[in-house]
């Protein structure tokens, strides 16, 4: 949760996971006992030698920030047989050698999404890292995934499209370990577009709210309403009955309009012009729970100019949060 005077110090948290059916509250995110704090220890402790390990970052603990590579920051890690893949907004986060949470994180709402999956989705992973040209921290590639998965080689040597690419967007079904059906989406750099309306919303077919950083010098795409597609900036929000707006909040993540496909995603890019030119992507479920969670959460959104109807209901939003989707 964003730091809201009088309300929250910026280290509460909500969490929701398949077990339940509601935002649980939590105390303090730089505890490594909580959810996020427990899933990302993990790497910590994990054998190089039998492993994969991930963190890329776009704005990483350690150096400068890259505003030519993907907008993008992420978490995996897996053994032989299943692992993780944990998308977040968090600059600077998570540090190399243990888990903490940044102090200059705690003034902004962030949002995590997690999902369990067998090994075998490396391959739609690795592809998806290449795409958006996710930037590596820490990546370590022991030698059966080398054989096995040969474009994380790619994503490790941050080598992304050929010269000769035509193709600058890709969808991937991911399943998790219980059978829930994630799509990923990715794009280039070249697809020079909005990720969330240019390909959510019109592979979709469907309305989208998206939550997004607009704060600072960047230029704003605002909503947009096409004959193909609507996709609305969210406003303001209301997360266990506290509201705050959108510049409280530096989570990205979008909802669908409708409860005939409650569609929730969960991704890197912000609805600023500066983002059309890099990398980035989205991971989507369709689980009506958790629409409905989302989509009660948008109290208000930016309606569409001229002869465009404003088609998103509008009512509240989220944040701080960890989705493990680990079902």
């Amino acid at each position: 949760m964003p730091k809201l005077t009088g309300s929250t110090t910026g280290k509460e948290f909500v969490y929701i996971d398949p077990e339940v059916s509601d935002w649980i509250r939590g105390n303090d995110i730089n505890d490594e006992n909580v959810a996020v704090g427990a899933t990302i220890s993990q790497i910590y402790s994990a054998d190089k030698s039998s492993n994969f390990m991930f963190m890329y970052s776009d704005d990483d603990p350690i150096k400068a920030a890259d505003s030519y590579r993907g907008h993008a920051k992420g978490v995996s890690l897996f053994d032989s047989t299943t692992g993780f893949w944990l998308i977040h907004s968090v600059p600077n986060f998570p540090p190399l050698k243990a888990y903490s949470y940044p102090n200059t994180a705690e003034k902004y709402g962030q949002s995590f999404f997690c999902s369990s999956m067998e090994v075998q989705y490396l391959t739609q992973l690795a592809e998806h890292w290449k795409y958006i040209q996710a930037t590596p921290y820490l990546i370590n590639i022991s030698e059966k995934f080398k054989t096995r998965f040969p474009t994380l080689k790619n994503v490790e040597a941050k080598q992304s499209l050929p010269r000769s690419a035509t193709q600058f967007w890709i969808s991937n079904l991911i399943k998790t370990v219980q059978g829930t059906n994630l799509m990923a989406y990715a794009k280039h750099k070249k697809f020079d577009g909005d990720i969330w309306n240019d390909l959510v919303s019109k592979q979709n077919k469907v309305t989208l709210a998206v939550e997004s950083w607009l704060n600072g010098s960047g230029d704003d795409l605002h909503t947009t309403c096409t004959d193909s597609s609507q996709t609305h900036d969210v406003m303001e929000m209301r997360v266990t009955g506290l509201n705050f707006s959108s510049s409280k909040d530096h989570s990205k993540w979008g909802v669908s309009g409708s409860q005939t496909n409650p569609i929730v995603c969960f991704g890197d890019m912000n609805r600023q012009k500066s983002q059309l030119k890099r990398g980035g992507g989205a991971l989507c479920i369709q689980n009506r729970n958790l629409w409905q969670i989302y989509h009660s959460s948008v109290v208000k959104v930016e309606p569409c100019e001229a002869s465009f109807r404003c088609s998103f209901p509008i009512t509240v939003l989220l944040v701080f949060m960890l989705i493990s989707f680990a079902f």
